[in-house]
C-alpha cells in the first residue's frame, strides 16, 4: 500500500478552501490502495493530527513523519494547497531537491503560472489571445490616466500572485481605480490592470489521460455578482455553473484546443484549469491559469471529470499513478 502525504492549508487567504479541497480528495482516494495522511501546512509548521488530535510535526530534514512507533516515510505527495506555498513553486522546489514525487506542475511552471501577468505574456507567445494589461510593482509610479488610456474603464485590478479572486476589483472610474490599486497592493507587491472584455466566462480543465493531455468538459460560469469573485466562487446561491457549457461546436473546439496547447506549451502536469472570456464575436481571451484548482464538492473540476464519464476515485488515483510511474 502506497503511503501518500496529502498537503492542505497553506499561508494565504485560500487556507479554508484548500482544506475543503483536500478533504474531498481524501474521501475519494481508495483506502485499500493508498494509506493517506492529511498534512496541514500553517506558517512554518507541517503537521499531522491523529485520531486523538495529537500533533506530529514533519521532519523537513528527510521529509519523514516521526510517530510513536517510528519514522514514517512517504512514497508520494498530493499537493492540494491553493496559493502559497503550494501553487507558486515553493513546495515543488523542496520536493524536487528531496527527490520526492509530487502531483501537479514542477517548480518553474508553478511559479510562472501563478503570476497572472507574466503567465499571460508567455501564453500570448504560444498563440493564445490575451487582453491588454499593464504591470506594476509596489514602488512604481502609477499614472491613472495612462492606465485609462491603455485599459479603458471599467477595468480589472488584480494582484499578480493570488488565487480565488482575492484582491481582485472591477473599477468603473478613476476613484475606484485608485482604491482597487491600493487594495491589490495589500495582497501582493505586484499588480496588473487589465482591460475589461465583456463576454461569457468559460473554463476548461485539462489532465493527462492515457499519457496525453486531454481537455475535460467546458463549464460556463453565470455569476449573480458583477464578476466571479471569491464570494461567488465559494458561497452557494451566487452563481450557476453549467457543465457542459451550452456553446456551439466551434467555440468548444477552440477553447479545448487553446487549453491543451497551453498545458503542453507550459509543461503542465496533473489537473489544470484554464479560464477564458468569449466575446459576442466568439473571440476567446485567456483570463488566467489555475494549476491547483479548487476541488471541493461544489468546485468545477469534479463536475467536468464526471461529465467525461470518469469516476472521481479513478481520476485522483490516476494523478498519483502518473507520478509514481516516472
Amino acid at each position: 500500500m502506497k503511503k501518500i502525504a496529502l498537503f492542505a492549508g497553506g499561508n494565504s487567504g485560500e487556507y479554508e478552501i484548500s482544506i475543503q479541497t483536500a478533504q474531498n480528495i481524501y474521501n475519494l482516494l481508495d483506502k485499500n490502495i493508498f494509506d493517506t495522511y492529511f498534512i496541514y501546512v500553517k506558517g512554518k509548521e507541517w503537521f499531522y493530527l491523529n485520531e486523538r488530535n495529537e500533533k506530529f510535526l514533519i521532519d523537513k530534514n528527510d521529509f519523514s513523519l516521526p510517530l510513536p512507533n517510528g519514522k514514517l516515510f512517504f512514497d508520494a505527495v498530493f499537493i492540494a494547497i491553493h496559493g502559497t506555498p503550494g501553487e507558486n513553486g515553493l513546495l515543488q522546489g523542496y520536493f524536487e531537491m528531496m527527490e520526492i514525487p509530487y502531483t501537479g506542475c514542477d517548480c518553474f511552471c508553478s511559479a510562472l503560472t501563478f503570476n497572472k501577468f507574466f503567465c499571460n505574456v508567455v501564453a500570448e507567445k504560444l498563440g493564445v489571445p490575451i487582453s491588454k494589461a499593464l504591470h506594476f510593482y509596489a514602488n512604481d509610479p502609477i499614472n491613472l490616466q495612462q492606465i485609462v488610456d491603455v485599459c479603458g474603464l471599467p477595468c480589472f485590478v488584480k494582484p499578480c500572485n493570488s488565487g480565488s479572486s482575492i484582491g481582485v476589483t472591477k473599477a468603473h472610474n478613476t476613484k475606484e481605480l485608485q482604491e482597487a490599486i491600493d487594495m491589490a497592493f495589500q495582497v501582493d507587491n505586484q499588480i496588473m490592470v487589465e482591460k475589461f472584455v465583456p463576454g461569457r466566462e468559460l473554463t476548461c480543465g485539462v489532465a493527462t489521460i492515457n499519457g496525453k493531455p486531454k481537455a475535460l468538459a467546458i463549464t460556463e460560469i453565470l455569476s449573480k455578482k458583477e464578476f466571479y469573485d471569491f464570494e461567488a466562487k465559494y458561497t452557494e446561491g451566487f452563481l450557476e455553473k453549467v457543465t457542459p457549457a451550452q456553446i456551439n461546436k466551434n467555440i468548444e473546439e477552440t477553447i479545448k484546443h487553446y487549453s491543451e496547447k497551453l498545458y503542453q506549451g507550459l509543461g503542465c502536469k496533473g489537473v489544470i484549469r484554464f479560464d477564458f472570456i468569449v466575446t459576442e464575436k466568439e473571440e476567446p481571451f485567456l483570463l488566467e491559469i489555475n494549476t491547483i484548482p479548487g476541488q471541493t464538492a461544489m468546485s468545477l473540476i469534479p463536475k467536468q471529470v464526471k461529465m467525461n464519464n470518469i469516476e472521481l476515485s479513478d481520476f485522483y488515483a490516476g494523478l498519483i499513478y502518473e507520478i509514481l510511474e516516472k
